[in-house]
């Protein structure tokens, strides 16, 4: 078949996979603005999240990456199938599980406690018996969670991560050679190096078992991968989203989405003759990706967050930040190779039980709105 006979069939399965009332991509229906710029999360494209340090990022990819798309899942028919694979580099599984139970309670009970609370780590807090008693209610789901989202904190090297993922693909899937024959697992299995090897070299096509199957490969955060032999920490980055990445994206549909801090000269805060902030060079940008920035040639889209508050700006786009405080921030779009990028989205973020929501916009929102938020923080654990 040629290229243009392959390309007119997939648009052709898609009509009529929608007319069917089916779904093409995993859509953001926890962020439905940011579903009117970006379709949704695709098959084969690479997503990374950046914001400046503690502003978060982390929380921004679960929530975009870990509880969209297990929300989506659970709650809408489709032959849609989900796996995601979580290399958490700074925190252990156990923390990340935590962090789920915190925006379980909120997000189904409106109680906001943090991890720490929940583990009742203060001294002048003990988990309230009640709040036990729903998280024993958890259970069943979380059995069906971990069934679909497998965090590992045990591996963090570049080659690491990608050996696990090729494990992955070649037990759930089949590859074929130059000459349109399988390649057999064990043959696969046995191989020693990555894309060098024999049977990586003679690879033409990848069919995989459930072509339906959506598997997102989370990275948190490229700082904190470890460099192999002699490779330097920019190596080591690089190497992974040019190399690694790109092999997860293009040869087995994979969809990489990697988590990268902002450098520490684009926190420092900078002033026009007149004595204002230039907000625009605390945004975060792709040229102020830390520790390597070639990593915006990789990715297909690029998304960040902006924490006005942090720099004791009072009044950010039209909103009340004095009044929104840590909760405000704004969401950007700022690269997007298939649509529109430099969107900014403006929204509620309730840090402690890692969630976002969408805020009305600066000419609608009213005092009852602010006033909402301010009870809601008062009531937190």
């Amino acid at each position: 078949m040629k290229n243009y006979q392959r390309v007119k069939a997939e648009i052709k399965k898609n009509k009529k996979i929608r007319e069917d009332g089916g779904y093409t991509c995993i859509p953001f229906v926890l962020l439905p603005k940011l579903g009117k710029v970006i379709p949704g999360i695709e098959q084969e494209k690479y997503y990374l999240v950046t914001a400046n340090s503690k502003v978060g990022k982390t929380k921004l990819g679960d929530f975009l990456f870990v509880y969209n798309p297990y929300e989506f899942i659970t709650k809408h028919a489709s032959d849609i199938s989900l796996k995601i694979f979580y290399f958490s580099l700074e925190v252990s599984k156990e923390e990340k599980i935590a962090q789920y139970y915190s925006y379980r309670l909120f997000k189904d009970h409106g109680v906001i406690i943090s991890p720490a609370k929940l583990k009742s780590r203060f001294q002048d807090y003990i988990l309230e018996t009640d709040l036990e008693e729903l998280l024993d209610s958890y259970d069943e789901e979380m059995d069906r969670f971990e069934s679909i989202v497998h965090i590992i904190d045990n591996i963090k090297n570049p080659f690491g991560i990608y050996k696990y993922m090729r494990d992955y693909a070649y037990k759930n899937g089949t590859h074929y050679d130059k000459n349109n024959d399988p390649i057999s697992v064990d043959r696969l299995l046995n191989t020693s190096q990555p894309i060098k090897d024999e049977a990586n070299k003679s690879i033409v096509k990848y069919i995989p078992n459930n072509p339906n199957e959506y598997v997102i490969v989370i990275t948190d955060h490229l700082s904190l991968l470890h460099p192999e032999g002699s490779a330097t920490l920019w190596d080591a980055i690089f190497t992974f989203s040019s190399k690694y990445c790109l092999a997860m994206r293009d040869r087995w549909r994979y969809i990489p989405v990697n988590i990268q801090q902002q450098a520490a000269d684009q926190e420092k805060q900078q002033f026009t003759f007149k004595g204002d902030s230039i907000i625009a060079k605390l945004r975060p940008s792709p040229d102020g990706l830390a520790d390597c920035k070639l990593t915006q040639r990789d990715v297909n889209v690029m998304l960040g967050l902006f924490n006005p508050h942090r720099y004791k700006i009072s009044d950010y786009e039209g909103y009340d930040i004095d009044k929104l405080g840590d909760n405000y921030r704004e969401f950007n779009v700022m690269l997007n190779r298939d649509g529109s990028g430099f969107i900014n989205i403006d929204l509620y973020f309730n840090g402690a039980s890692n969630f976002f929501k969408e805020l009305p916009s600066s000419d609608k929102i009213q005092e009852k709105d602010y006033k909402a938020i301010a009870e809601l923080n008062a009531k937190a654990k």
